[in-house]
């Protein structure tokens, strides 16, 4: 008889902060040097982080996602953004689309830690407009070559491998594809790294592309690239969420305990009406948030599609963690303002979310899409409504 799922999830977040804790304290020295080691995403494949993740399913395994976010985040929020990418996007993709034998032993290196994945999409011209994409693969006797450049890849100075978005040459501007670019191949070129306002662990660069690739490095069928990269994107999104909200609960935390002892006028300042207030709401917007999560997540292991409750779940995570964390620096005055408290450090953080993995912008036009769909229940009632719209004699 299998163990319950709640001990199973229990053991796999043990199994993250087992890998944590052999990583040790050095993650100081990530920021000040703007990148991660390879072999700390090396240390947590040791320990099963990515392989137990997918052991489930896609699907079933989110519960193991969201711990793993969790987990991560409190640990160093720049190793959970390259962490996440390279499970829920790169190992995605590999576990998804991956068929022929080169693809699946790229899988196994990948869940194992021996090649580490990073994802490219954005280009210097633009971002969010995959439609707009100019990087191209065109097809050769022996494989494909590819042409072009990625920006603002997270991660890139760790890893093996690049899955990019590419579009077939000849075809449409929304016929896309996803190919396997090895970081060591002939014609692939780190051109270097962008200094950012926050998850500085995590490098971000951009790298140029004039290269040969194999009959393997295609994943899936071509022209299904943009479906392939939203699907995938779906679960990022679900990370993202789990990350903020773990920032969010750090600052209240932090908060709480500060203004319990901060003595003003002989009082903690925890008795001062507006803090208290100003820390309740932090709570309560947290929490709200927290439960929607939760549902997102029993969406997701039941089956149910959740594209757009993920969507609509970023945007509002987004817009509370952000206010929750600029509150609670608020409250520590002068001293969150300073790099000597995390408050700072996780208010640049959570920034970026508004931005990667969908800004705001690209994800509100997705659920104002539904808007147009006609519904007849209101749609009737509306007309009912007009019809009856008259003046009282």
């Amino acid at each position: 008889m299998s163990p319950p799922a709640t001990v199973t999830e229990r053991a796999y977040r043990d199994s993250v902060r087992a890998a944590l804790a052999a990583i040790g304290p050095d993650r100081r020295d990530w920021a000040v040097a703007g990148h991660l080691p390879r072999e700390v995403l090396t240390t947590l494949a040791d320990h099963g982080v990515f392989r137990d993740r997918w052991l489930p399913g896609a699907a079933a395994g989110v519960p193991r996602l969201i711990a793993m976010a969790e987990e991560l985040s409190e640990f160093d929020s720049g190793l959970a953004l390259a962490a996440m990418g390279h499970s829920e996007v790169f190992i995605g993709a590999l576990r998804w689309l991956g068929a022929d034998a080169a693809q699946q032993a790229l899988l196994d290196d990948a869940l194992d830690g021996r090649a580490v994945g990073c994802f490219g999409a954005t280009e210097p011209h633009g971002g969010s407009d995959l439609a707009g994409l100019r990087t191209t693969a065109t097809p050769q006797p022996d494989g494909w070559r590819l042409v072009g450049r990625k920006r603002y890849v997270s991660n890139l100075g760790a890893a093996t491998h690049l899955l990019a978005v590419a579009r077939v040459a000849g075809s449409g501007p929304r016929d896309l594809a996803l190919f396997l670019v090895p970081l060591d191949a002939p014609g692939v070129r780190v051109e270097g790294f962008f200094a950012t306002a926050g998850l500085r662990s995590c490098d971000v660069g951009e790298v140029g592309l004039d290269t040969p690739l194999g009959p393997h490095a295609l994943l899936g069928a071509p022209g299904m690239g943009l479906a392939y990269a939203s699907r995938l994107l779906q679960f990022e999104r679900l990370s993202i969420c789990a990350q903020l909200l773990t920032a969010g609960r750090m600052a209240l935390g932090l908060a709480a305990a500060y203004a319990r002892r901060r003595v003003i006028e002989e009082k903690p300042l925890l008795d001062k009406q507006t803090v208290r207030h100003r820390l309740a709401h932090a709570q309560a917007r947290l929490g709200v948030a927290a439960a929607a999560l939760r549902d997102t997540v029993a969406r997701a292991v039941a089956g149910e599609g959740f594209a757009h409750e993920v969507a609509a779940l970023k945007l509002v995570v987004c817009d509370t963690v952000e206010r929750v964390t600029d509150d609670c620096l608020q409250v520590f005055g002068a001293r969150g303002y300073t790099t000597n408290f995390p408050l700072e450090g996780w208010w640049r953080d959570v920034r970026l979310a508004r931005i990667g993995g969908g800004a705001d912008e690209v994800l509100t036009e997705l659920l104002a899409s539904r808007l147009f769909r006609p519904d007849p229940r209101f749609d009737a009632e509306l007309d009912l409504l007009t019809a009856a719209d008259t003046p009282r004699p």
